[in-house]
C-alpha cells in the first residue's frame, strides 16, 4: 500500500484546491494551441519553483509584480504578431558595408569599407520565403597595373558570380546576381580576389564596398498571416464594428478562458475596444486592446475553477470544462482540444468511459511529448543532464551534443512506456536508443549494420553487459555525479527517493559530506564512504543509499563504462542491503529494485502528485491504493495508470475551504 497506513476514509474528500498558474511550459504551449504562434514569450519569465519534484505544483507557483509586468508584454507581442500585415514580398534588405564584419580593411569613409587586401566583407540575412533572391553590392576598385579589382559574390561560401568593379573616376556600380535559396539565415559575402601592391611606384590596387544588399523572393506572392486569418472571423465592415467585435472575441476568450463566457465579461471585454474607438482609433487597434486584456486575465493565466458556495466544504463535481483543462494539462501541459471542448460542452466529458477513451487518445496524439518533457524529464532527471558540469579537462569530448543525444536516449526510451508496456521494465529492459554521437561517447563496438546514421537514433539491445534501461543510461549517471567524480550517494538517493518514494531525510546539522571536487579512485572512495558511515548518526541512511550507489560504480561521471578507475584499481559493484539482499553490478540491482513492491506504488504516487499538482495528503490514501491496484492489475501499464488517476475521486472532485 502506497502510505503505509489502512483505510479509514469513507466519505471522498478530494483535498484542499490550489488555484494553478500556468507555468513556462503551459503558457507557451497554450499559447501555441491558441493563436498557433511559434513564439515562446514564457522562455523569458522568471524560473518556476518546484515542489515534490515538479514545477507544476500550484502552491509552488507564484505570482510576482516581475510576472504582471512580464505578462503584459508577452500579450502584446502575441496580439501584434496576431493582428500584423507582413510586409509585401519581395523584400529588400540592406547591410551597410562598415557596419557588416569584415576580414580585412578599413573604414574608408563616405559610407566604404576599404579591402586593401584579400579579403571579404560579409553580412547574415533572415530570408523569410524560399525561392530566387537577387544578390547585389555596390562597389568601386582601386585598378593597378593595368587591371581592375576583381571580386565575386558568395552565399554561403559559395561563389554565385565575379565581377570587375569600375575605377571611382568612372563610377560606382552596382552588381548582382540572382540565386535560389531556402528561408532561414544565410552569409553574403564580397571577397577581394586580385590584391596589387607595390609601394615604390605607388601601385596599390583595392576594392571600396559600400552595401550588400539581398531582395526577394522574386515572383512569389506575399503569404498571408495565418493567425490573423483564422482570428478575424467577420468583417466589421459588413456586419459592424461590435457585431463583429463581440463573435471575435466570444470565440477567442472561451478558448482562451477555457470555458464559455458569461454575458457581462463579454460586454467588459467589448467595452475596452468601443473606450478606443470612441477616441478615434482603429477597428483593429480597438479589438486588439480587448485580446490583450484577454490574455492577462487571470482566468487565462490561471486555471480558475469557480464555486458557487466557495467555502462550502462539501465535495462536489467540477464541470466538464473544467475536467477538460484538468485533463490536458495533465496529458499535454496545455489547453484542452476541440474534441475536449465539444464533450464539455455536450456534458458527458466525465463519464469513466468516455474518460478513458480521451486518455487513450491524448496519450496517442504527438502532444504527449509534453510528458515526456515535463513529467519523465523531471522525474527522470532528463532535465536536470542540461545542468550537469563534468570538468572538461577531464572529459574533454564531452559537448553539447553529447548532452543532447544523452537526452533525445533517455526520451525515446521513455515514450515506449506511454501505452499499455510494463512500467517495471523500465528498469529490466535490455535495450536503449542510440546515435553515431552515443556510440562513440559509450565507446562502444557494435556489430555492422547497427550503427545509426548520422542524425538518427536506433533502438539497440543489449542482452549482455550493464546497457539497458535507466539504470544503465549515461545520462542519469552524468546528472548524478559530481565534475571530477561519481556519487554513490547521490545515484542511490536518486533511486531511492524516485523510483522507490522513500528518500532518506536530509542530514542533520553539523554533519559534513565527502568533498565534491576532490578526484578520488573508488577504492578510496568507498572506503571514505564506509568510515563517514560508521557514525551511527549517517549510518541508518546511508548504508542503503551508498550500497545502491556502489552497483552504479561501474560508471564513470559521464556514463562511460568502466571496469578499473585506474591501472590496477578494479571498479568494486558489490552493494548489500540491510536485510540480506546482496548485488553485484547494475543489472543484478535493477532486478532488485524491480521486484521492490515499493516501486509501483512509487510510480503511481509521481504520475499522480503531477497529475493534481499538488503532493499526496491523508485523504488520499484511499483513492490510491485503488490507483494502485488497478495499475499493477493491468501488468503496470502507463495507460492505465493514467486512466485510474483521471477517474478517480480527486481528479474529478473539489471542495470549498472553510
Amino acid at each position: 500500500m502506497l502510505l503505509g497506513c489502512p483505510s479509514e476514509i469513507i466519505v471522498p474528500d478530494p483535498g484542499e484546491y490550489v488555484m494553478h498558474r500556468l507555468n513556462r511550459a503551459e503558457y507557451n504551449n497554450t499559447v501555441r494551441d491558441l493563436l498557433g504562434t511559434s513564439l515562446t514569450p514564457a522562455d523569458d519569465f522568471p524560473t518556476d519553483d518546484h515542489g515534490y519534484g515538479f514545477d507544476n505544483i500550484g502552491a509552488a507557483l507564484s505570482m510576482s509584480p516581475l510576472h504582471v509586468e512580464l505578462y503584459e508584454r508577452a500579450a502584446d507581442l502575441l496580439v501584434t504578431e496576431a493582428l500584423s500585415d507582413p510586409e509585401p514580398w519581395p523584400l529588400t534588405i540592406t547591410q551597410q558595408a562598415e557596419e557588416a564584419g569584415a576580414s580585412v580593411g578599413s573604414d574608408w569613409g563616405l559610407g566604404f569599407w576599404n579591402l586593401s587586401e584579400e579579403g571579404e566583407v560579409s553580412a547574415v540575412f533572415d530570408l523569410v520565403g524560399e525561392g530566387t533572391w537577387t544578390v547585389r553590392t555596390r562597389a568601386f576598385g582601386h585598378p593597378a597595373a593595368g587591371e581592375s579589382a576583381r571580386f565575386s559574390l558568395r552565399v554561403d561560401g559559395n561563389e554565385i558570380g565575379q565581377f570587375d568593379a569600375p575605377d571611382l573616376a568612372s563610377e560606382v556600380q552596382v552588381f548582382e546576381v540572382d540565386a535560389t535559396l531556402l528561408a532561414g539565415f544565410h552569409i553574403v559575402s564580397v571577397a577581394f580576389l586580385n590584391d596589387f601592391w607595390q609601394p615604390e611606384v605607388g601601385a596599390d590596387r583595392n576594392l571600396l564596398i559600400d552595401w550588400i544588399e539581398v531582395e526577394g523572393p522574386i515572383g512569389r506572392q506575399t503569404p498571408p498571416n495565418a493567425i490573423k486569418a483564422d482570428l478575424l472571423t467577420c468583417d466589421p465592415e459588413l456586419i459592424g464594428r461590435s457585431t463583429c467585435t463581440r463573435a471575435i472575441l466570444g470565440s477567442f476568450a472561451t478558448r482562451a478562458w477555457r470555458r464559455p463566457l458569461t454575458g457581462v465579461e463579454l460586454d467588459s471585454l467589448l467595452a475596452l475596444a468601443e473606450a478606443a474607438w470612441n477616441v478615434g482609433e482603429s477597428w483593429e487597434y480597438g479589438l486588439g486592446l480587448a485580446l490583450k486584456a484577454a490574455l492577462v486575465s487571470p482566468h487565462f493565466l490561471f486555471r480558475v475553477e469557480l464555486d458557487e458556495y466557495p467555502a462550502s466544504t462539501e465535495p462536489h463535481r467540477v464541470n466538464d470544462y473544467e475536467l477538460a483543462s484538468r485533463l490536458s494539462y495533465f496529458l499535454w501541459s496545455s489547453m484542452p482540444d476541440e474534441d475536449l471542448f465539444a464533450l464539455a460542452h455536450d456534458g458527458t466529458l466525465h463519464l469513466p468511459e468516455v474518460l478513458a477513451g480521451q486518455v487513450r487518445r491524448m496519450l496517442a496524439d504527438p502532444q504527449s511529448d509534453a510528458l515526456i518533457d515535463n513529467f519523465a524529464g523531471q522525474w527522470l532527471f532528463i532535465r536536470a543532464i542540461e545542468d550537469a558540469a563534468p570538468d572538461g579537462a577531464t572529459w574533454p569530448d564531452f559537448d553539447d551534443d553529447v548532452r543532447a543525444s544523452l537526452q533525445a536516449e533517455m526520451r525515446l526510451f521513455f515514450a515506449g512506456f506511454l501505452d499499455g508496456r510494463d512500467m517495471r521494465q523500465l528498469l529490466t529492459s535490455t535495450s536503449t536508443w542510440l546515435d553515431s554521437r552515443l556510440v562513440g561517447h559509450y565507446e562502444l563496438d557494435l556489430p555492422e549494420g547497427i550503427v545509426p546514421a548520422d542524425g538518427t537514433f536506433v533502438e539497440v539491445d543489449f542482452p549482455d553487459g550493464p546497457r539497458g534501461g535507466l539504470l544503465g543510461m549515461g545520462g542519469l549517471m552524468t546528472a548524478t555525479s559530481y565534475p571530477l567524480r561519481t556519487s554513490p550517494t547521490l545515484r542511490g538517493k536518486w533511486v531511492l527517493g524516485h523510483l522507490l518514494c522513500a528518500e532518506p531525510p536530509a542530514p542533520p546539522p553539523g554533519v559534513e559530506g565527502l568533498s565534491t571536487e576532490d578526484e578520488t579512485d573508488a577504492e578510496t572512495l568507498r572506503e571514505r564512504l564506509e568510515q563517514h558511515r560508521e557514525d551511527p548518526v549517517c549510518a541508518s541512511c546511508h548504508e542503503v543509499m551508498d550500497e545502491i550507489g556502489f552497483a552504479l560504480e561501474p560508471f564513470d561521471p559521464v556514463g562511460v563504462h568502466r571496469t578499473e578507475y585506474s591501472e590496477g584499481v578494479p571498479v568494486d559493484a558489490s552493494g548489500t542491503f540491510p536485510d540480506g539482499r546482496s548485488f553485484v553490478g547494475p543489472r543484478e540491482l535493477t532486478a532488485v529494485i524491480a521486484a521492490d513492491e515499493r516501486l509501483g506504488g512509487c510510480i503511481a504516487r509521481q504520475l499522480y502528485t503531477y497529475a493534481l499538482g499538488r503532493g499526496p495528503v491523508f485523504e488520499d490514501l484511499d483513492p490510491m491504493v485503488d490507483i494502485e491496484a488497478a495499475f499493477m492489475d493491468s501488468g503496470y501499464s502507463f495507460e492505465e495508470l493514467a486512466i485510474a488517476i483521471v477517474t478517480s475521486d480527486p481528479f474529478l472532485l473539489r471542495r470549498g475551504q472553510p
